[in-house]
């Protein structure tokens, strides 16, 4: 019965997601179409070169996007749409920016070539929608503050430049953090802040590099314009290094985890689900990026010490005598030299160290208490104990989750740092059900 009604929970869940989808989709569909359609009455197309060659550059770029870690692409093509934005109308640009995402084929792992005829309909209008909205408002944006501030330059309002490229920003990081917050369930606030603002500076030096190409163009003609789109691919391909290196870094974890569970049959998939409680704890608590994929480093290999410690004590399900506990317990101590000793994970050296210690100075193995204890560690703490109590050990059986809740409340103070208490406990909820589906 259980089962039926956590499969019935699951597929409405999936059902109201797909709606929120569609409906979300469908609005920003018609809303371009609506502006498309304006911008058609009030402007033509006066440059029909520009047109083809913008429009065959952008498909190039967007041709060679680079696949973002969960949801979305990043792409150099926003630089030739801002450009064409300063070089000619609103409609131009718009037509630019549609085109260059309608002809693109980009490579995916494990799916070949996409392209306008094996994608699902939904990403394709979603992709043109957005793409049109952001040029066409920003070059309205940037027409409108053209003809109130007159900063005397023929070809380039500075003023203007500045407020559409503000625009074309804003629109695009909205559209694209809404539609990552109804496919992950998080907050649009969260995903914004931590997926788009930290690369703010970046993306306004593409914008900049957008203004560069527009002056190319309009005094070198198409010779200019490629002269100067070689280097923003070889920007791309930069950008692509820091994301394979990334994926590479979490790789390396993972093979790390593996290693670490095979000495402990017990405790298989502990470290994977101590790094989703850490994270969902992390975001719950505001953290910026760059502390939760420490935090998530930490998590998943905590317990990386054990492969130090004596099979036969790790996998023992009587009770552990006095010695062949405090022999577990130097897990923590084992742990932290080997990751110290490796430059890239030397920053979670401390903190897989101290995420047996307590708030009340009774944990192992410095005796650390709550002002001494640092915030990602508390973190860390509280994701391990929780997965522990949920779980079946040789010596218990798991707990339920409310009565896991119910330890973390109680014990709040000694064991737990009471000041983030509270926002774990709603982290843990949701993840456990999320981690049950």
């Amino acid at each position: 019965m259980e089962k039926n009604i956590a499969a019935t929970k699951d597929k409405k869940n999936k059902k109201d997601k797909n709606t929120t989808l569609y409906v979300y989709i469908s609005v920003l569909t018609i809303a371009a179409s609506i502006l498309m359609v304006y911008l058609f009455n009030t402007y033509t197309i006066s440059d029909y070169v520009l047109l083809v060659v913008f429009s065959v550059l952008s498909a190039i770029a967007e041709t060679f996007l680079i696949l973002l870690p969960k949801v979305g692409a990043v792409s150099v093509s926003f630089a030739l749409g801002f450009s064409a934005i300063l070089l000619t109308n609103p409609l131009t640009a718009a037509i630019i920016n549609a085109v260059g995402i309608a002809l693109r084929f980009p490579y995916v792992d494990g799916k070949g070539r996409v392209h306008l005829f094996n994608s699902p309909i939904y990403k394709t209008l979603f992709n043109i929608s957005q793409y049109a909205i952001n040029a066409g408002i920003s070059g309205m944006v940037y027409n409108l503050v053209d003809s109130i501030i007159n900063t005397g330059f023929e070809f380039y309002n500075p003023v203007a430049g500045a407020a559409a490229l503000v625009i074309y920003i804003l629109l695009n990081t909205f559209f694209m953090s809404e539609l990552m917050s109804i496919l992950l369930k998080e907050k649009l606030s969260y995903i914004w802040n931590n997926n788009f603002f930290s690369m703010m500076i970046n993306v306004v030096l593409v914008g900049l590099l957008g203004i560069v190409l527009a002056f190319s163009y309009n005094s070198y003609g198409i010779g200019g314009l490629l002269l100067f789109f070689i280097p923003l691919l070889l920007a791309r391909y930069t950008f692509k290094l820091y994301i394979d290196m990334r994926k590479n870094y979490f790789d390396t974890m993972n093979v790390l985890v593996r290693a670490i569970e095979a000495s402990d049959p017990y405790t298989s998939g502990h470290s994977l689900r101590v790094s989703s409680y850490s994270e969902a704890i992390a975001k719950q608590l505001g953290l910026p990026q760059g502390k939760i994929d420490v935090i998530k480093s930490a998590a998943l290999l905590h317990d990386i010490g054990k492969i130090g410690i004596d099979k036969n004590i790790l996998n023992k399900t009587e009770r552990l005598k006095d010695e062949e506990f405090e022999t577990i317990k130097s897990h923590t101590e084992i742990g932290a030299t080997i990751v110290a000793d490796l430059s890239y994970l030397a920053n979670i050296s401390d903190i897989i160290r101290h995420h047996h210690e307590r708030n009340d100075g009774k944990g192992y193995p410095d005796g650390l208490s709550h002002n001494s204890i640092p915030l990602e560690t508390s973190i860390l703490t509280i994701a391990d104990s929780f997965d522990a109590m949920t779980t079946n050990r040789p010596y218990r059986h798991a707990l339920s989750l409310e009565d896991a809740l119910g330890e973390m409340k109680k014990n709040a103070g000694t064991q737990f740092n009471p000041d983030i208490i509270d926002d774990s406990i709603i982290a843990l909820r949701n993840t456990y059900h999320n981690l049950s589906e």
